[in-house]
């Protein structure tokens, strides 16, 4: 099949490829793709100046388009080897997505679940309290605004994506973990 065939050669070269999956979503994931599996792909993701931007597991089926190479992504493959030294990522079988998400969660203490086809902006993102082989019950952090904890149960079925140790995420983390800011009063 052509695009396994392609996807084994970009993983060889390392390059940095966007994922499109239009009928999910209009964005892409950017990244260079670790390893895949019959039914998924991993990557480590980077940002447009570089940086690395965390871990993303997606469903193979999904993928409408592969786009690589050009002076764009060129460029950004050169921030990326002058940046250094990358985290360690995690081994991951990639059988299912339960899988996926213990194995984040077991290394990073949290996994942020997309269910793009309810929602194409739909993200939970917190740490697994409980999981069955149908469902997942999430801790969730909730935004900077109100740094709230609440509890989500989601469906496994509706999983597209998901991810983990994300700049927002590790910023959004750091931030529930400091004690409130007190406003100043002059």
């Amino acid at each position: 099949m052509l695009l396994d065939r392609t996807i084994k050669e970009l993983i060889v070269r390392q390059a940095l490829v966007d994922v499109h999956r239009e009928h999910m979503s209009d964005s892409y994931v950017s990244g260079a793709i670790i390893e895949m599996s019959y039914s998924y792909l991993y990557l480590r993701r980077f940002d447009d100046e570089g940086r690395y931007d965390g871990l993303s597991v997606l469903r193979k089926d999904d993928i409408t388009r592969l786009a690589w190479s050009g002076r764009e992504r060129e460029a950004i493959t050169r921030l990326i080897r002058r940046s250094g030294q990358l985290p360690e990522r995690p081994k991951i079988e990639l059988d299912s997505f339960p899988t996926v998400i213990r194995t984040l969660n077991a290394h990073f203490g949290h996994a942020v679940l997309f269910t793009e086809e309810l929602d194409s902006e739909l993200a939970a993102a917190g740490e697994v309290e409980e999981m069955d082989e149908e469902t997942v019950v999430l801790r969730l952090y909730g935004p900077k605004e109100s740094l709230d904890r609440p509890y989500s149960l989601l469906h496994l079925s509706d999983v597209t994506r998901v991810e983990a140790d994300t700049a927002h995420l590790r910023n959004l983390i750091a931030l529930h973990e400091k004690p409130a800011l007190k406003a100043e009063t002059s």
